[in-house]
C-alpha cells in the first residue's frame, strides 16, 4: 500500500465483525470533514471478519484505504499495520463502533499542535444512553487494581475504582491526565517515533494504558480535551462475549504490570494480583449467568 506523503492526519479505523457499526462510523467521519483545508486520510484495517465487513468498506466508501488481514491480528499489531503504511503528522486512532460529531477531530489536532510538549490527546467520550464515560483515568497501582477488580462487579460505586477512574475530577477544562481510552486518542508523530508503537503483545485492552505510561517516560504528556466530543457504543467494536472480553482485560493488565514493574519491590504482590483478577473473571461470569 502506498503512503499518502501530503496527508496531515490519518484515521485509524480496527474493525472486526462490526459492519453495522463501522458503516456509522464511516458515515459519520464523511459527514463532518476531519480537517477543512487540509489533506486527511481514513484508513480501515480490517482483522478477517467473517460479516463482510471489508466488502461494505469497498463498496460503500471507496474514499477509504483498506487493509485487509488473513486473520484476527489483535488491535494493536492491526493499528500499527496502519500507521507503518502511513506518513501523516498526527495519527486518529478510532474504534469502529465511534461516530464523531463537528469539529471531534479537528479540534483535537488543534489542541494538539498547541502543546509542544503533548503526544497524545483524548476527546470527551459519549456513552450511547447520554452519559459522559470516564475515559481519562490513573495508571493503576497494586493496591487500587486490586480492589477495584474486586469491587467493581459488587460495589462499582466503591472509593477505589472511584480514585482510578478520577470519577470527583473536574473534567470541562483541558487538563494532563495519566492515560486517555485508545477508543478515541490522537497522537502526534513525533511523540510515537520516540516511544515506539503499540506493543502488539497486548492482543486487546491496556494498549493504551502501555502507551500514555511510555509517553510519560519519555517526556510526553497526555491530554483530556473536553472540548471535542465522541460518540462510543461501548463492547460494539470487540466481537466478544463479557467474560471472554473479561479474560482478555485481565491477561492485559497483568502483563502490564509485570512488564513495567518487574524490576520494582512491588513485583512481590504480582502472585496477589493474580489471584485477583482471576476473581474478577469468575465474578464477571456469575454476573453474567445472573442476567
Amino acid at each position: 500500500m502506498n503512503k499518502n506523503p501530503d496527508c496531515k492526519l490519518s484515521i485509524v479505523i480496527v474493525s472486526y465483525n462490526s459492519a453495522g457499526y463501522l458503516r456509522d462510523c464511516l458515515l459519520s467521519l464523511k459527514k463532518y470533514a476531519p480537517l477543512i483545508d487540509e489533506k486527511y486520510e481514513v484508513i480501515v484495517v480490517d482483522n478477517a471478519s467473517s460479516d463482510n465487513s471489508a466488502e461494505m468498506v469497498k463498496k460503500e466508501f471507496s474514499w477509504a484505504r483498506l487493509i485487509k488481514n488473513q486473520k484476527n491480528l489483535g488491535f494493536s499489531a492491526a493499528n500499527n499495520i496502519a500507521i507503518k503504511n502511513s506518513s501523516s503528522d498526527y495519527i486518529l486512532l478510532i474504534n469502529s463502533d465511534c461516530e464523531v460529531y463537528d469539529d471531534s477531530v479537528r479540534n483535537l489536532v488543534s489542541f494538539l499542535e498547541l502543546q509542544n510538549d503533548a503526544g497524545i490527546a483524548g476527546p470527551k467520550i459519549i456513552n450511547s444512553d447520554g452519559s459522559v464515560q470516564l475515559s481519562c483515568r490513573r495508571f493503576p497501582s497494586f493496591f487500587d487494581a486490586g480492589m477495584h477488580s474486586i469491587l467493581v462487579n459488587i460495589f462499582p460505586d466503591n472509593p477505589f475504582s472511584r480514585r482510578y477512574k478520577l470519577a470527583d475530577i473536574y473534567r470541562d477544562e483541558p487538563f494532563a491526565v495519566d492515560w486517555v481510552s485508545g477508543s478515541c486518542m490522537l497522537i502526534k508523530r513525533a511523540a510515537l517515533n520516540d516511544t515506539g508503537l503499540l506493543d502488539e503483545k497486548y492482543f486487546m485492552y491496556v494498549e493504551d494504558t502501555d502507551l500514555c505510561y511510555r509517553m510519560w517516560k519519555k517526556g510526553w504528556k497526555v491530554f483530556y480535551n473536553p472540548y471535542s466530543r465522541v460518540l462510543h457504543h461501548i463492547g460494539g467494536s470487540t466481537g466478544t462475549s463479557r467474560t471472554s472480553a473479561s479474560v482478555m482485560m485481565q491477561k492485559s493488565v497483568l502483563y502490564f504490570f509485570w512488564k513495567n514493574y518487574k524490576k520494582s519491590w512491588r513485583i512481590v504482590l504480582f502472585p496477589l494480583l493474580l489471584s485477583v483478577l482471576g476473581l474478577r473473571i469468575l465474578l464477571t461470569f456469575i454476573k453474567n449467568l445472573l442476567k
